[in-house]
């Protein structure tokens, strides 16, 4: 078993350390730069200073701080110490399987027996899976170079079933949420040869993300409940064919970027919500059949019949013209639009 080294004691990286025990994960020393607390412990497990830890061997370096503090921490780790910045990862690039659990991770398949209680990153993780059950996106997900990204295993497989008839096609991307910029570079992959035209649009509220701009991907920095923002971008980039709502999940986010964009998605486009557990959460503004986005959005389960209703309490309006379909997976709903239509009809042919 490898040998790990979490750095940093403040608040992240006490829940860090909490998550890790619980995981069954032990083996692992703590360093923290603030000498005050290297005569003392956490849940037991002495902690340690820089220099002398780092004397010793070790094969991966767990930063579990904020962001602030990380590129400092991971500057001097590089430059006084002498760390290879491939051994050093952030705490929210690891994993750790636990025992008797059995894993949701879409249409991929684990290459050998399950290792529990180990400190992994995701590369490592993905070293675990059959490589010959990846689709596009996972292939480069594990197997590329890029930038972090950071998504559940099981939304690969539903992003190829509902994306992939757009590979190859001139095909225009609205994401909102950059994070590092990582998932704008995948999508700029999945859908990109050199037949056709591809244009990423990337949205989030840090304006350090625009320096993640490159060919091809155009990022704007702003609020996505902020409206007047909205309209702005809507103004600048037109119809997109595929919108992915990957931001700052809170319930008002969602719901005004759903109002405010799902008109920018153009005929036979998809407008794809991710991470809907946070409509259960309390800290997201969410809760049990609370005013979350999950029950926002099965709404339109009854808009889509409203041509059927026999009661003034459901009648039809602009999304029972345009939603084609609304699909469901674990944390995500997939709301396919239609070019505008206003009645079903029945044909008998024999």
């Amino acid at each position: 078993m490898k040998k790990v080294i979490i750095y940093g004691i403040g608040k992240t990286g006490k829940e860090y350390i909490d998550y890790c025990l619980s995981h069954g994960a032990a083996n692992f020393r703590l360093v923290d730069s603030n000498s005050d607390l290297w005569k003392s412990n956490y849940q037991g497990i002495k902690i340690e200073s820089p220099s002398i830890a780092l004397q010793q061997e070790y094969d991966l370096i767990v930063t579990a701080v904020n962001d602030e503090n990380r590129k400092e921490i991971v500057h001097d780790l590089t430059t006084l110490y002498k760390v290879p910045e491939q051994k050093i990862v952030s705490h929210r690039e690891t994993i750790i399987l636990v025992e008797d659990e059995i894993y949701n991770i879409g249409d991929m398949v684990f290459d050998e027996n399950i290792v529990t209680g180990e400190i992994m990153t995701g590369r490592e993780f993905g070293s675990k899976l059959k490589p010959d059950h990846f689709n596009n996106l996972e292939k480069f997900y594990f197997k590329e170079n890029h930038r972090c990204v950071n998504k559940w295993m099981h939304y690969f497989e539903a992003y190829d079933r509902f994306f992939s008839k757009y590979r190859g096609k001139d095909i225009k991307i609205l994401e909102i949420g950059v994070f590092r910029g990582g998932s704008l570079q995948m999508w700029k992959n999945y859908f990109g040869n050199t037949n056709n035209q591809v244009q990423i649009y990337g949205i989030d509220i840090d304006p350090e993300c625009k320096s993640f701009e490159e060919e091809n991907i155009q990022i704007f920095i702003g609020s996505q409940d902020d409206q007047n923002f909205l309209q702005t971008v809507k103004k600048e980039i037109g119809k997109v064919d595929i919108l992915i709502d990957d931001g700052g999940h809170t319930m008002k986010q969602q719901i005004i970027s759903f109002e405010e964009l799902f008109d920018l998605v153009d005929d036979d486009g998809i407008y794809l919500c991710e991470d809907l557990h946070t409509s259960y959460m309390e800290q997201y503004g969410g809760g049990y059949k609370k005013e979350t986005f999950i029950e926002y959005s099965k709404n339109l389960i009854d808009f889509l019949h409203a041509q059927y209703s026999e009661t003034d309490d459901l009648v039809r309006n602009k999304y029972s013209d345009r939603i084609k379909s609304v699909t469901y997976y674990d944390s995500m709903v997939f709301i396919e639009k239609k070019r505008k239509t206003t009645k079903s009809i029945s044909v008998c042919v024999s």
